[in-house]
């Protein structure tokens, strides 16, 4: 239900732009005396101060929508969100990433084949579990630019379309693909370390964070850590792009559908849905970025010359099959971590801007909604006074 402070602004602006009879403004003021002091009695009104938002309600309400405040994120902001969102998601996802990495990786013919059914057994949680503690760490700074720099290029992107005379709508997906796409590749001198560590640790090359550090500073230097750059980056850059760019196009169909901002369950729905879509797209080039990474663990076999020599070795001596192997964990892995992580994000941006943020509106110091409470209370046929939506203690000049 939509609460009483909207059901009167509603009435309001439709007696701006309406020409009513007297008997109709009466019986809307007579309405809006009802509803204002129902409004009042539930406590669910908002109230605006220079501190922030207070909020004084006796049942649990969602924040007000980004929209609806004054302000955009600023720079560190955005980093507080990005950071807490994504080291949640995928400290939660970790196990079902795990299990992904070593389905994907596997290469010895011969070897004893892991299947999902096996590696969900008990005794493997804690296989699953490797290299969780280094994930988490590493998905601090890896969420904090991503989002941060996202949302900065997204509204240098908006300025200069319209400055260039563009419509900002028409270029929405593309722009946001676009800003995605540069934040990605901003932020991989933290992704690709990171993706170079967690995944050997969870295809078991590496023990530990510590001993894959120390490995991979011995044997390559800092070159070592960003081993499979080129082809992470390939795939991420489309991967992460195509899922941002569907979250927002699909965020825009249920505004025009609903009519409203979309609540906290639903970021994270929308999410699944736009992550759902990318993997079974983009699966390959992640099985290749995978097998190029991971490909120390194999020193008996020629390694791959590259992405191409890479996806050709597969085709030939595995088929197109092991191109999707690792398809259905990287669905459990993926689709609900995506899902979470714009969720809490979504979530972290309203929680962010009610702490310090003022809304568009603000009930206590509009005079003009005042002003046609008292013209429609000035009418004849009106028994009623004016309902004041301001502070009681505020004294008539």
């Amino acid at each position: 239900m939509f609460p009483s402070h909207i059901i009167i602004l509603t009435i309001i602006i439709l007696l701006c732009f309406s020409d009513v009879s007297g008997s109709t403004r009466s019986a809307i003021g007579v309405g809006l005396k009802c509803a204002a002091q129902n409004s009042i009695m539930k406590r669910s009104l908002f109230v605006i101060s220079r501190g922030g938002v207070n909020k004084k309600k006796t049942k649990k309400t969602e924040l007000p929508p980004v929209s609806a405040y004054t302000r955009p994120l600023s720079f560190y902001e955005s980093m507080v969100c990005g950071a807490v969102s994504r080291s949640v998601a995928q400290t939660i996802m970790h196990p079902a990433n795990t299990m992904k990495t070593i389905l994907q990786s596997r290469r010895l013919e011969g070897s004893k084949q892991e299947t999902v059914r096996r590696l969900i057994r008990m005794k493997n949680w804690k296989l699953l579990s490797r290299g969780a503690g280094a994930q988490f760490l590493l998905s601090v700074p890896h969420g904090a630019i991503n989002f941060a720099v996202l949302e900065y290029v997204r509204r240098q992107l908006n300025r200069y379309a319209e400055s260039r005379g563009g419509k900002v709508d028409g270029l929405g997906p593309s722009l946001d693909f676009l800003s995605s796409a540069i934040s990605t590749f901003c932020c991989s001198i933290i992704s690709t370390p990171q993706m170079v560590i967690t995944d050997n640790i969870m295809a078991g090359t590496f023990p530990n964070m510590l001993s894959a550090v120390s490995s991979l500073k011995d044997n390559g230097g800092i070159k070592g850590f960003y081993t499979g750059w080129w082809p992470g980056l390939v795939g991420k850059v489309p991967s992460y792009g195509l899922t941002w760019a569907l979250f927002q196009q699909v965020k825009r169909i249920q505004l025009i559908v609903m009519n409203r901002e979309p609540k906290d369950i639903e970021n994270t729905i929308m999410g699944c849905l736009a992550a759902a879509t990318t993997v079974t797209i983009m699966i390959p080039l992640d099985t290749i970025k995978t097998r190029l990474v991971t490909q120390a663990r194999c020193p008996d076999l020629e390694p791959y010359k590259g992405i191409i020599d890479c996806a050709a070795q597969i085709t030939k001596n595995e088929g197109i099959y092991a191109f999707y192997r690792g398809l259905a964990p990287r669905l459990i892995s993926v689709v609900p971590m995506i899902g979470i992580q714009f969720g809490i994000y979504e979530y972290m941006k309203k929680f962010m801007l009610a702490q310090n943020g003022s809304l568009l509106l603000e009930l206590s110091k509009d005079s003009s909604i005042n002003e046609v409470l008292m013209e429609v209370a000035a009418d004849d046929e009106q028994p009623f006074p004016a309902p004041k939506l301001g502070s009681k203690d505020k004294k008539r000049k």
